[in-house]
C-alpha cells in the first residue's frame, strides 16, 4: 500500500505588538488542501487549521459567497500527525468552525461553545486578541510558496466529494425511477384489466324482470 507523501514543516515568528510574539509551526502534506499551524504566544496555546473555502464548494455550482477561507480552531487531525490542543485565548478554547474573507480580518469571528454547546461569541478581549494572532497567521498563510498547491489541492478535493455525491444520488434517482417505471407498468395492467370488465359488462345484456300478471 503506498505510503503518503511525507510531511513539511516550517516556523516562523510575528510581533503581535501588546500581545507579545508569535512562534508559529506549520505543518502540510504535498497533494492536500489543509496546513495546521501549532501556536506559541502569551496567552495563546493550541492549534489551527486553514484550508482554502473551495476544498467544500460545488465546482458544478456559481459561487455565492465571498468568504474563502476555512478557519478550525479544533480540527480533526490527519494520519500522521500527533494529537494537538485546540486554539485557547485567554484560557477560553476557541471552537466551531469558521468560513471568513482573507482580504478583511474583520469577517473573523472567534467563537466558543456555549453552556448548552451552541457556539457564541467570545469576550470582546478575547475577540481582538484572538482576531490579531489569527490575522497574522493568514498573512503568512497567504505569503506561502506552496499556496497555489494548496488551491490545486482543494478544487481535487472538492471534485472528488462532490463527484462521490453526484454518482450516489444519480445511483439514488435510477433506483427510483425504475421502481416508478414498474409502478407505472402495474398500474396500466390494473387499468387495461379494468376496461376489460367494463367492455363485457356492456356486451352482457340485463336480466329484465317481467311484471306480475
Amino acid at each position: 500500500m503506498p505510503q503518503p507523501p511525507r510531511l513539511v514543516e516550517s516556523r516562523a515568528t510575528r510581533d503581535l505588538g501588546r500581545y507579545g510574539q508569535l512562534e508559529m509551526v506549520s505543518t502540510t502534506r504535498p497533494g492536500t488542501p489543509w496546513t495546521l499551524y501549532r501556536l506559541y504566544a502569551p496567552h495563546v496555546r493550541g492549534c489551527l487549521m486553514l484550508t482554502p473555502a473551495a476544498a467544500g464548494d460545488d465546482p458544478t455550482a456559481p459561487r455565492t459567497r465571498a468568504a474563502d477561507v476555512i478557519f478550525d480552531p479544533a480540527p480533526q487531525l490527519p494520519p500522521g500527525l500527533t494529537k494537538a490542543r485546540p486554539l485557547t485565548v485567554n484560557a477560553i478554547v476557541l471552537a466551531d468552525p469558521l468560513l471568513f474573507n482573507a482580504d478583511d480580518p474583520s469577517t473573523i469571528r472567534p467563537r466558543r461553545s456555549g453552556r448548552t454547546g451552541r457556539p457564541e461569541p467570545v469576550p470582546p478581549r478575547t475577540r481582538d486578541h484572538a482576531r490579531n494572532v489569527i490575522t497574522a497567521v493568514l498573512e503568512h498563510w497567504r505569503q506561502r510558496s506552496d499556496r497555489e498547491d494548496l488551491y490545486r489541492a482543494a478544487h481535487r478535493q472538492a471534485a472528488l466529494l462532490f463527484l462521490t455525491r453526484y454518482r450516489s444520488q444519480m445511483d439514488r434517482r435510477r433506483q427510483a425511477l425504475e421502481r416508478a417505471r414498474f409502478a407505472v407498468a402495474e398500474t396500466g395492467q390494473r387499468i387495461a384489466v379494468l376496461q376489460d370488465a367494463l367492455a363485457g359488462a356492456d356486451q352482457t345484456s340485463p336480466h329484465i324482470l317481467e311484471p306480475c300478471p
